[in-house]
């Protein structure tokens, strides 16, 4: 990633207990579905300790980001969807959503609605930074 390019984070909600090939092949599907290539994965505190998630990312070779409540709480606003398990449980219309938006900033873009993919959800944000 050079300067003046954009980064793009995989939002990732899962049910407890998710495998992280389960977690791997359903960021894969949404990377050919998207056309993009993640830099790192990002999750809501609620899932930050979610061994599914922190094993994936050891396989993929990236880091998992954990944003700070405040930052998801913020970006929960700025959610194209919504979802009462969500909102019941982690407090976001969108747990993927919100946590790719908290993680690049206020000037962070959805690049679409999130995927559901078995027991995962997956959304792409961009910093929006290409030049």
């Amino acid at each position: 990633m050079g300067l003046g390019q954009a980064v793009i984070v995989a939002g990732i909600g899962c049910r407890r207990g998710t495998s992280a090939e389960a977690i791997i092949a359903a960021l894969n599907e949404a990377s050919r579905v998207y056309g993009a290539k993640v830099d790192f994965i990002v999750t809501a505190p609620i899932k930050g300790d979610e061994p599914g998630l922190m094993e994936a990312a050891t396989r993929l070779g990236m880091a998992l980001v954990v944003v700070a409540r405040a930052d998801f709480e913020q970006a929960g606003h700025r959610t194209i969807t919504e979802s009462a398990t969500s909102l019941k449980h982690a407090g976001s219309p969108s747990l993927s959503e919100a946590a790719a938006l908290a993680a690049l900033g206020p000037h962070s873009r959805l690049i679409a609605a999130r995927m559901v993919i078995g027991d995962i959800t997956v959304a792409f944000a961009t910093s929006g930074d290409e030049q």
